[in-house]
């Protein structure tokens, strides 16, 4: 695993914002139950206020669809339209996975992120409601994600989108199911073409699969460097890790960031967001460095200083960039544009004052 303990950094904006609002603790001595309960209720609450901040219930309209899975049970994908939009033109699609270790997250909780892409983006955003760990272990997520990929093809003409313009991604374990998703799809003729998989703070090596994790020897790698980062500690990385329940580590699925270079060939275009203090770091850009390696068109940002999820501060200049980022990769996406990066870029964005404006242009 290449060194990239240089992104580690330092952030005076985050240790400001936890001085000022001391982070909760991360309950591990609760149930999985009552700390799933918990954490839910919290990101619906933060959720529902970014709504109304933003006014995003006048600008987007969600719909709720059913979608059957290969075990003949039903889970729900919520597809969220800017209604500035056209009525008539078939709109590109971003088909989302939520974060939340496989154990965490809802429909509701997604709500605001997903319809801010949706308004901003000008695209149609499918958010799918995989079901969740101790309940469902693995593989039942990449089954209702490889389901929700395959209703999407489908589907895509009656909800209005358009079959050539498809986006994958998601959110750390989201992030996850939104690669094997790309991955499989090169591989198997749906009837609907990826043109990019947006990954942001990608799970993409399970823990005890991880070189990283394990090595006392390796004090850069970003298992040592973050054992007691914020927000994902190791020991909440543990907990959703052995509730997945997974008899097989090495299983391809849990694992797309060792993809061989066969399994990676042909993939569409990606974009990496990363946080430096996070457990996931390295698989992150290892992985990026592995597509572009293989010819991908990538675009990495990295967040130094910054833990794992800290998107769901909203505050946060570095929040205020993440969503840009997110519209700036869906349009590069969607462009004929083919060019990578080049280099990893850092987001300090320190100098920062207001909130960025946003064009629909």
């Amino acid at each position: 695993m290449p060194d990239f303990s240089n992104y580690q950094g330092s952030s005076d904006e985050w240790k400001a914002f936890v001085k000022a609002n001391p982070l909760p603790a991360p309950g591990l001595a609760l149930s999985p139950q009552a700390l799933r309960a918990a954490t839910n209720a919290l990101r619906v609450k933060i959720s529902q206020a970014e709504l109304e901040r933003d006014d995003l219930c006048s600008k987007v309209t969600w719909r709720d669809y059913s979608v059957l899975t290969r075990d003949q049970c039903n889970i729900i994908v919520r597809v969220y339209r800017p209604n500035h939009a056209s009525t008539t033109a078939p709109l590109p699609v971003y088909l989302f996975f939520h974060g939340g270790g496989h154990l965490f997250g809802t429909i509701e909780t997604e709500d605001a992120g997903c319809a801010r892409v949706a308004d901003r983006a000008g695209i149609l955003v499918a958010n799918v409601g995989y079901r969740h760990t101790p309940e469902f272990t693995h593989p039942t997520q990449v089954h209702d994600a490889l389901d929700a990929f395959a209703w999407l093809g489908a589907n895509i003409d009656a909800i209005g989108g358009d079959r050539t313009r498809v986006i994958v991604g998601g959110i750390s374990a989201g992030a996850c199911l939104a690669a094997v998703v790309a991955q499989q799809s090169c591989a198997t003729n749906m009837g609907i073409t990826i043109c990019g998989q947006l990954l942001c703070i990608p799970w993409l090596v399970h823990p005890d699969n991880n070189a990283n994790n394990t090595p006392a020897s390796i004090p850069t790698s970003s298992y040592q460097q973050n054992t007691h980062a914020d927000i994902l500690p190791l020991g909440l990385m543990q907990l959703f890790s052995e509730l997945l329940g997974a008899s097989d580590y090495s299983d391809s699925t849990l694992n797309p960031g060792l993809a061989d270079d066969a399994a990676v060939a042909g993939l569409p275009k990606t974009c990496f967001l990363v946080a430096g203090q996070d457990l996931l770091r390295d698989e992150g850009l290892s992985y990026a460095q592995k597509l572009a390696h293989n010819g991908i068109p990538v675009k990495v940002h990295v967040f130094p200083g910054m833990p794992h999820g800290f998107r769901r501060y909203s505050d946060l200049r570095a929040s205020w960039r993440w969503d840009e980022l997110l519209v700036e990769g869906c349009r590069w996406f969607l462009s004929s544009d083919k060019t990578s990066s080049g280099d990893i870029v850092v987001e300090m964005r320190e100098d920062t004052q207001t909130r960025p404006s946003f064009s629909l242009a």
